[in-house]
């Protein structure tokens, strides 16, 4: 059969493709050209309906617009890796972000595990000259890592080892080597994180109620509270799906297609102009578009008041941020540094 003239034929008759069609007929054709060739040969009547199906996966993604192309490099083995168009818009963006999400088990912890986190963090230290009263900042990379316990009434560390910083901060200001901040047992319902996420639905329309319901109505405390809940469930992969399914209901939210995160990986992201001069993201891995962390950049000159009577300039494009790097499951906290703050929640 001529399959250019089927093609032609099928495309005359498919509908314009909305941004939810478009989502799912390119998971559709990523799955089916990412999975290995099979060497067996079919008869003719199945050739032709496979021809058919994939005519028409390529008819429904060519009609709205987005052309995915697989391309094979050398020396590797397997299936070739997919290079595909971003996502048209930050609604698909988050779709995909969900489905991903969903893709991913929730680590089960057993009786005395702790759930590792690992992060790169990027944050601003404010100080001043003592000797001119200069008002200085620096921004400080620093590696973070948390210890969560699976149930309450265990202990949780955070930690915390800035590595590298920016700017006229003198080295002795910020490099403070490993700062550990020992949580005490405590049986209050609201920590540690993975504790507290458990009590969460992942109900899309449940998440977004009880969101709604601490931002008392405020759009952009609804997204703060999301983009923190986004970062803190990567222990809990079931939340995610549902969080940025919420998200894509927000109004203002922007797709940002060359994002990078605090690690210095590349990404795609959706984004919220704060209204004060930054814009807050949400960045996902380019091609699997799982979570990679947030960052909010300064879009244009800004001015801060870091302390009483100070005020700092922060030029545009500076940002700061969280990525994460690894979740695992460990056995015992580690060896609690000596000079550990000792903290205990009150509930």
């Amino acid at each position: 059969m001529d399959e250019m003239k089927e093609l032609e034929r099928l495309w005359a008759e498919m509908p314009e493709a909305t941004e939810r069609d478009l989502a799912a007929a390119r998971a559709a054709l990523t799955s089916r050209m990412t999975r290995p060739a099979r060497t067996r040969r079919f008869p003719a009547q199945r050739r032709f309906a496979v021809r058919l199906a994939l005519v028409g996966a390529m008819a429904a993604v060519l009609s709205g617009g987005i052309v995915a192309a697989q391309v094979g490099l050398g020396g590797q083995d397997g299936p070739a890796p997919m290079l595909a168009a971003p996502p048209a818009s930050a609604e698909a963006l988050l779709e995909l972000a969900a489905r991903a999400a969903a893709g991913q088990r929730d680590p089960m912890p057993g009786p005395g595990q702790y759930v590792h986190t690992t992060m790169r963090i990027q944050r601003y230290l404010f100080t001043q000259n003592p000797e001119t009263g200069e008002a200085l900042y620096a921004v400080v990379r620093a590696r973070g890592e948390r210890w969560e316990p699976a149930s309450l009434g265990k202990p949780w560390l955070l930690r915390e080892r800035a590595e590298s910083a920016t700017g006229k901060v003198p080295r002795w200001l910020w490099d403070k080597g490993v700062e550990d901040s020992l949580y005490e047992p405590s049986s209050c319902p609201g920590q540690p994180a993975y504790a507290r996420l458990a009590a969460w639905p992942t109900d899309v329309a449940q998440v977004r109620a009880k969101l709604a319901a601490q931002a008392g109505g405020d759009r952009l405390r609804m997204w703060s509270d999301l983009k923190t809940l986004a970062t803190e469930s990567v222990v809990r992969p079931s939340l995610s799906a549902a969080l940025f399914r919420v998200a894509a209901g927000l109004d203002g939210i922007t797709l940002v297609p060359d994002a990078v995160d605090v690690a210095g990986r590349p990404g795609v992201a959706v984004a919220m102009d704060e209204g004060d001069g930054t814009r807050s993201e949400l960045i996902f891995d380019r091609r699997t578009y799982r979570y990679l962390g947030e960052r909010t950049v300064n879009i244009r000159d800004i001015e801060v008041k870091p302390g009483k009577g100070v005020v700092t300039p922060l030029p545009a494009g500076e940002a700061t941020g969280s990525a994460v790097l690894a979740v695992e499951l460990t056995g015992a906290l580690p060896e609690i540094s000596p000079k550990a703050s000792r903290i205990r929640v009150p509930c």
